[in-house]
């Protein structure tokens, strides 16, 4: 019998600030899923995936990442790197002491996720990326020569906009977006607008792939054909520097794969996780 869905919450002192996460640990001998959401986003992202992965027998954890939902939001720019989120990881899973487990990350959270898994040595049985980079996603347009003002355009206005503070922030809600620009509007009332920026800014300094080929767990990529921020072209470079990795197109003509496809995009974890749950890495 399954035990009744209780989703807890607590949260790890980091050096620069406090770092919330909610996960619910029911199977003591099973693995725990852990999630990271796209900017703008939280938790809330996967509160469905969880309770299917809970009545499959699954445990679940899922980070606010640094600068949102309950996360820490200090207005300092270096707070703000991709390898802090990386090492924010690695402190929640060694607080609650796990090491069996699998990390999906979306969007922004599948660099993180790439981050944590070239850089920690508790590694996962395996690893999702949804709708992820792994380099500049201008080095695949004819707008490469932009990146350097971009970077430095959203650094300017990042600091134009550290006046703007909040006593509280609104939570994502997960499928409410239904576009980019929604998206958008949404982030701007989750998380302080130089927060967005900052880490929209760390995208220009994305390079991970003369590195992921020494990835060596299992990995998918689900992904889709009509990415405005993912090319074709990025998604064959991953597929072949990757060793063994599945690229899993889903049916959803955009980035949002985890907010418009969510029953799609739970299915096919799911189906990954039972395939890798008892290979060892």
């Amino acid at each position: 019998m399954i035990e009744n869905y209780i989703l807890k919450k607590d949260f790890v002192r980091t050096a620069l600030g406090n770092i919330h996460y909610f996960y619910n640990d029911s199977f003591a001998e099973k693995a725990t899923v852990v999630f990271l959401h796209g900017l703008s986003a939280n938790h809330t992202t996967w509160l469905e995936t969880a309770e299917i992965l809970h009545h499959n027998g699954f445990n679940f954890l899922a980070l606010d990442l640094r600068g949102h939902g309950m996360s820490d939001k200090s207005s300092v720019k270096e707070f703000y790197q991709i390898k802090t989120f990386a090492e924010d990881l690695g402190l929640v899973l060694a607080k609650e002491n796990i090491s069996k487990f699998f990390l999906v990350g979306y969007s922004f959270g599948g660099v993180v996720a790439l981050d944590y898994v070239l850089n920690q040595k508790n590694l996962p049985r395996g690893m999702v990326l949804i709708s992820a980079n792994h380099n500049n996603p201008l080095k695949y347009t004819r707008l490469t020569f932009l990146s350097p003002v971009l970077y430095v355009l959203a650094n300017i206005f990042a600091f134009l906009f550290l006046w703007q503070k909040r006593k509280k922030y609104d939570y994502y809600s997960p499928g409410s977006a239904r576009g980019y620009w929604s998206s958008v509007w949404l982030g701007l009332k989750t998380m302080p607008i130089s927060i967005n920026l900052w880490m929209l800014s760390q995208m220009h300094l994305l390079n991970f792939k003369d590195r992921i080929s020494a990835i060596g767990i299992p990995t998918m990529v689900l992904c889709s054909r009509k990415d405005p921020f993912v090319s074709t072209i990025e998604i064959k470079e991953i597929a072949a520097a990757l060793p063994g990795a599945e690229i899993v197109f889903s049916n959803n003509q955009s980035h949002f794969i985890a907010t418009q496809a969510h029953d799609e995009m739970t299915e096919k974890i799911l189906h990954f996780l039972k395939k890798y749950e008892n290979c060892d890495i």
